[in-house]
C-alpha cells in the first residue's frame, strides 16, 4: 500500500475526514499543520514581494536521495521563487501547480488528503497546468501529459517540456483529459478566467509514467481568479523553507500573501453523478470518490442520510462545490 493509500485509508477509518474544518492549516513538509500567520485585520495591508535572490547552495546540505538525482534546492530561510525555473515568455507565460489548499469541500480538505496529494504536485505524478495568452486573452487548464521530456535542472519538472492531453490519455481514456479554455482578462496584476462548463477531468496518478491512476477531480464550471501575475512571470506564490532550504520536491508553498488573498484561486463543482464515476484507489480497492466526499456510501444509501449533503446544482444535478488556493511555478508547455 502507498502513502497515498495508508494516509487516506487511515483518515476514512477514524472519521478524521469529517471532522476536520473547511479551512485547514496548511501543512508542513511532513504533512503536519502550521500556523503561518496572516495580514492585518485592521488598516492597510501591503503585500510583501516573494524573495528572487541569487542562489545559495553552499550554506546549507543538498537534500538527501535514494537514488536518482538530486533535487534541486536553495538555501534560504525566506520565500523564494526557486531561480532554476523556466523563463516564461511574458504574454504566453506556462505554469505547473505545485501547491494546493483546499477549503471546500470538507472532506477534501483534510489534513491527511492534503497532505497526500501535495505529494504528488512536488513529485510530478499529478501534473496540473496552466497556460495564458495575453496577447488573444485566453487560457487553457487541465492535466498535463505525464510522458513530458525532462529537463536537466533537478528531478527534470522545473526545466521540462511539458503538453496537455491532446485525445492521448493514458490506457486508452482518448480525450477524457483534454484540457480546457476560455478568455481570460487581467486587471493590474491579476488575472481571471471567464467560467468554463465543459467538464475537465484532472487526473492523479501514482508513478511517473502515468500508467496507475490513483483518481481524478472532474470538474465542471471551473473558473480561476485572483492569479497573481509577476512580471517576469516565474511563480504564483512562493516556495517555502524546511530548515533553512527551499526543496523542490518536499517543500511547500505559500498559497496567499501576507494580506490572506490568494495567489491563485480555482472554483469547480463536481456533480454527485461524477463523483460516483470516479474511484480513489486505497491499498488497490477502489472507492467512490462520492464515498469520500459525502461521508456514506453514495452508491447505496439514499442521499437524504448523507452525512455532508450536496452543496450546489449543475444542470439539475447535486454536486458539491470545490474551491482551493494554489501556487505554481513557470513551465515550459507546448503551445
Amino acid at each position: 500500500m502507498n502513502r497515498f493509500s495508508t494516509l487516506l485509508l487511515t483518515s476514512l477509518l477514524a472519521g478524521s475526514i469529517g471532522a476536520c474544518s473547511d479551512d485547514p492549516a496548511p501543512v508542513t513538509d511532513s504533512g503536519v499543520p502550521s500556523d503561518t500567520g496572516g495580514g492585518a485585520d485592521t488598516g492597510v495591508c501591503t503585500p510583501t514581494p516573494i524573495a528572487d535572490p541569487t542562489p545559495d547552495m553552499t550554506s546549507c546540505s543538498a537534500p538527501p536521495v535514494d537514488g536518482g538525482p538530486v533535487p534541486y534546492f536553495q538555501c534560504t530561510t525566506d520565500p523564494v521563487c526557486p531561480r532554476g525555473r523556466f523563463m516564461n515568455n511574458a504574454m504566453r507565460p506556462g505554469f505547473r501547480l505545485t501547491y494546493l489548499k483546499i477549503t471546500q469541500p470538507a472532506a477534501l480538505a483534510s489534513a491527511a488528503i492534503l497532505s497526500t496529494i501535495n505529494p504528488t504536485l512536488q513529485r510530478g505524478t499529478f501534473i496540473w497546468g496552466l497556460q495564458f495568452d495575453l496577447t488573444a486573452n485566453t487560457f487553457r487548464t487541465g492535466g498535463l501529459n505525464p510522458m513530458f521530456t525532462r529537463g536537466s535542472v533537478g528531478v527534470g519538472l522545473m526545466d521540462g517540456q511539458y503538453a496537455f492531453f491532446n485525445n492521448n490519455g493514458p490506457a486508452g481514456s482518448g480525450a477524457r483529459y483534454n484540457p480546457v479554455s476560455g478568455p481570460v482578462m487581467v486587471t493590474g496584476t491579476r488575472a481571471a478566467t471567464t467560467t468554463v462548463t465543459t467538464t475537465v477531468n484532472i487526473p492523479i496518478f501514482s508513478d511517473e509514467a502515468g500508467t496507475m491512476l490513483l483518481t481524478q477531480l472532474p470538474m465542471d464550471n471551473t473558473r480561476i481568479t485572483n492569479v497573481h501575475l509577476t512580471a517576469d512571470r516565474g511563480c504564483i506564490g512562493g516556495g517555502l523553507a524546511a530548515g533553512g532550504r527551499y526543496t523542490e520536491t518536499t517543500s511547500r508553498w505559500l498559497t496567499e500573501d501576507n494580506c490572506d488573498q490568494p495567489y491563485g484561486q480555482v472554483d469547480a463543482d463536481i456533480t454527485v453523478e461524477n463523483a460516483k464515476m470516479v474511484n480513489v484507489t486505497i491499498g488497490g480497492n477502489p472507492t467512490p470518490l462520492c464515498t469520500i466526499i459525502s461521508g456514506a456510501n453514495c452508491m447505496t444509501d439514499p442521499q437524504s442520510g448523507w452525512a455532508r449533503q450536496p452543496d450546489t446544482m449543475v444542470n439539475g444535478m447535486p454536486a458539491y462545490h470545490l474551491r482551493a488556493n494554489f501556487a505554481a511555478i513557470s513551465a515550459n508547455i507546448a503551445q
